[in-house]
């Protein structure tokens, strides 16, 4: 089982550009009608471990999506395999 440890960093300031960012990258919560109408979106990682800020790590298919998002945003991600032994 192969996983991708990706260290993103958005620029200071655009907080627009983090949370398109991970409305794109994560499932959230659209409420409206205070709260009678809930959907999740779905994001294209649906099953990632987040252990500290910046970092995420995720199975390595979804790689090619990821790095496809950051480069359309914008948004400097440093990418490293990491394996279960």
């Amino acid at each position: 089982m192969t996983n991708v440890l990706m260290i993103y960093s958005i620029p200071e300031g655009k907080d627009s550009l983090r949370i398109t960012f991970n409305r794109k990258l994560f499932n959230y919560n659209v409420q409206s009608h205070l709260g009678k109408y809930r959907k999740t979106s779905q994001g294209i990682l649906s099953e990632y471990e987040k252990p500290v800020r910046s970092v995420v790590i995720f199975n390595q298919k979804k790689l090619t999506e990821v790095k496809k998002l950051c480069s359309v945003l914008f948004i400097d991600a440093k990418f490293f395999l990491i394996k279960k032994i």
